[in-house]
């Protein structure tokens, strides 16, 4: 009984533990001009330290800490309290899209983490043909973020490089993400959700997690498949009002 109790309150402490930290980090976004950026990372880096130390003491599941730790870059996004400036202003601070690509590789490195651990600690109770799928599948799509990442990561000195030339900033993105880029990132995020919605059902099925866990990953999942098709249907045209 005494165990149960202690395992629901260091739940409890690792889900809001993080929104703790990030209702404060977002006093310090770096982009209202009189924050620092310096400032913005070195809060995030004693709340990722905090929150670390946190995770390795209580966690119960060991092969959960990689996916408890992707709460660390989330923070640090979320914290910015604003989308990618895709404006001029971006080459007055290109650092602050690069923090935030740099957040965007540490969860996708903690994915990967995850993923290799859950296949080399369950090996036994996945058969053969299913698990060279499903490290195909991932390996696929994490080929593809992390080239959509550096993709991205490199949108300002592209920005630069565009203006330098005397090209019109309006023409710039539909050159940057053209087709073949937006077509990429589709396939991307179809690998990506099958992945994470295959990896929910295996781990439910292998009593890893409660039944909540595939039916709320599953629904996030099928938002993402849904609105990857209206990109590649749309070709990132949105009609008003769903832009």
């Amino acid at each position: 009984m005494k165990t149960k109790i202690v395992n629901s309150l260091s739940t409890l402490l690792l889900v809001f533990l993080p929104f703790i930290f990030g209702s404060l980090l977002g006093k310090h976004s770096p982009y209202q001009a009189q924050n620092p950026i310096l400032t913005y990372i070195l809060i995030w880096s004693v709340f990722t330290i905090v929150y670390t130390l946190v995770v390795l003491r209580f966690a119960v599941n060991k092969m959960a800490i990689p996916l408890l730790l992707i709460a660390c870059p989330l923070i640090g996004i979320v914290g910015m309290l604003a989308p990618p400036d895709l404006s001029l202003a971006m080459l007055d601070h290109p650092e602050r899209e690069h923090l935030r690509y740099f957040f965007l590789f540490m969860g996708a490195f903690l994915f990967s983490v995850f993923f290799i651990l859950h296949i080399k600690l369950n090996a036994a109770k996945i058969n053969e043909l299913p698990r060279y799928i499903m490290i195909s599948v991932f390996l696929m799509a994490f080929i593809e973020l992390l080239w959509e990442l550096t993709h991205h990561y490199l949108y300002p000195e592209a920005l630069a490089g565009w203006i330098a030339e005397g090209k019109k900033l309006e023409d710039f993105s539909k050159s940057y993400d053209n087709i073949s880029v937006i077509n990429a990132g589709v396939l991307g995020r179809l690998l990506q959700f099958f992945l994470i919605s295959w990896l929910s059902i295996q781990l439910y099925t292998s009593r890893l997690s409660k039944l909540w866990s595939p039916v709320l990953t599953l629904f996030i999942s099928l938002l993402g498949i849904v609105s990857a098709v209206v990109v590649y249907f749309t070709e990132m045209n949105f009609p008003k009002g769903l832009s």
